[in-house]
């Protein structure tokens, strides 16, 4: 596993972990997912937080802080799509 100057694919793991979501990456894609834990069917891509029109290809490709940002922002679309079909 190639290892970020200050944190690794598993630091980001356990922050969406934390959130209850699980982070995958899909290497012949080369997409990371958001799965919300108790309900699979609940996912989205990650998008760079800053065009929200491309999708995050390396865990380099962002700072942690950026990380978070654009896993929290990921969250909150999938929330707001629970919203709307329910």
């Amino acid at each position: 596993m190639r290892k970020n100057r200050l944190f690794t694919i598993d630091d980001l793991k356990d922050y969406a972990l934390s959130k209850g979501y699980e982070l995958d990456f899909h290497r012949y894609k080369r997409v990371f997912t958001l799965i919300k834990i108790d309900s699979p069917n609940e996912w989205s891509w990650i998008y760079y937080p800053h065009t929200e029109d491309k999708l995050v290809e390396r865990v380099d490709n962002l700072n942690f802080d950026g990380w978070k940002v654009a896993i929290d922002k990921t969250i909150s679309s999938i929330t707001e799509q629970d919203k709307i079909n329910y």
